[in-house]
């Protein structure tokens, strides 16, 4: 058994060593710390981050954040470093980044303080969604509650007010094809055919991130266990997951288990309605108990924890070429390699006839990146749709 954790530690993590002792700021500890990974960058680089900050905890709190904090499958779960029971990381910044020899090493400073982070900290967090550049959120979900006839949906409500809470900015599917609807009407009284197709097929984007629910259900018939009370059984979990809308790369995704309860009177027993809109609310949104754990605020602590991780150590995206060379493609690869901000850049795909493609982890922006792709590529493509995560480039006529 020693030698199978010996194996797994040295191919999954290779645990993260101080650089410099830690530093008493009054509200806090300062410390430099280094983390790092083996494997494949892209979820690499998530472990050393991850390593890095264990190791901030583990010095800034003065505790032992190792034999203390589960773990499942030899493999730290990112977001419980950033709400240790013991300490957090209220702030770091990345020093140095590598990926080399299949090791990728993460050096940052961070200001560790003890106790538990509050997710209600809002200020906090709007400042980081405006980081992110305030992705625009679409919440849909499906609801199969039996039992309840004509039901209103009440997840996407609940979804929606966790949202904004968070200070993410979200939308309203109906609306915004009403919205498309009303553009595309003007477009076809003013003769423009080309602006009216795109309306009408809903192509262009009006949100960034796509939020998914699937909400499963029952409410029992009515029982008196005793006389003159009645009583409902009721039952209801969830499945909620967070997309990229240009990529459909998943961000987070998080299960509820069914949870069971049993109303009284005098609850409104008599109106199950009522009775999903008080138990799936006191799920989503519960913080006491085994509720914590399961409730859809850790959808959000999920989305913050690979938003942290893209912030500081690059996004993935994606850049797709139609019809590109072989030579083309290479001067690109080697072009972006040399470009600053750009840490690892693989070819995912290659087809000269019809699509190739192009990872590349970075922390520019998208027009940097294109910037940088057009100036390798010396004019011979052109852009053709871009968007935050996703790049497509087509041969210059």
């Amino acid at each position: 058994m020693k030698n199978l954790i010996r194996t797994v530690c040295a191919g999954l993590f290779l645990l993260a060593t101080a650089s410099l002792a830690a530093q008493d700021t009054g509200e806090g500890k300062e410390v430099q710390v280094s983390g790092s990974a083996a494997g494949d960058p892209a979820i690499a680089r998530e472990q050393a981050l991850a390593d890095a900050l264990r190791e901030a905890v583990r010095q800034g709190a003065g505790v032992d954040i190792l034999s203390e904090t589960k773990v499942e499958n030899f493999k730290l779960e990112y977001d419980r470093v950033m709400t240790s029971a013991f300490g957090y990381v209220e702030e770091h910044q990345v020093l140095e980044q590598k990926y080399a020899d299949g090791v990728y090493t993460v050096k940052i400073k961070a200001k560790v303080k003890k106790g538990s982070p509050d997710m209600d900290n809002v200020l906090a967090l709007r400042l980081l969604v405006r980081r992110m550049g305030s992705p625009r959120v679409l919440v849909k979900c499906e609801e199969k509650i039996f039992g309840v006839e004509n039901s209103v949906p009440v997840a996407a409500a609940i979804l929606e007010e966790i949202a904004k809470k968070t200070g993410f900015e979200t939308f309203d599917k109906d609306t915004v094809d009403e919205r498309n609807a009303t553009e595309a009407a003007r477009a076809e009284i003013l003769g423009d055919k080309l602006d009216e197709k795109i309306k009408k097929a809903g192509i262009s984007s009006k949100y960034d991130m796509l939020i998914t629910g699937t909400v499963t259900g029952e409410i029992g018939p009515i029982e008196e266990p005793f006389p003159e009370v009645k009583a409902r059984d009721v039952s209801i979990g969830y499945t909620i997951k967070a997309v990229w809308a240009d990529t459909g790369e998943t961000v987070a995704i998080i299960k509820c288990p069914a949870i069971s309860y049993q109303a009284k009177s005098p609850e409104p027993v008599t109106l199950p309605r009522q009775l999903v809109r008080k138990y799936m609310g006191q799920i989503m949104e519960g913080t006491e108990g085994e509720l914590k754990d399961k409730n859809a605020y850790n959808l959000f602590r999920k989305i913050i924890a690979k938003w942290i991780t893209e912030l500081d150590l690059g996004a993935k995206m994606s850049l797709e070429f139609r019809k590109i060379d072989k030579p083309s493609i290479d001067k690109l690869i080697a072009g972006l390699e040399k470009t600053e901000g750009v840490a690892y850049v693989w070819r995912r795909e290659f087809d000269p006839r019809l699509i190739s493609t192009v990872e590349v982890e970075t922390r520019l922006g998208s027009e940097q990146i294109e910037a940088a792709v057009l100036k390798a590529l010396g004019g011979k493509f052109v852009s053709d749709q871009i968007t935050k995560h996703k790049l497509r480039f087509i041969p210059k006529d």
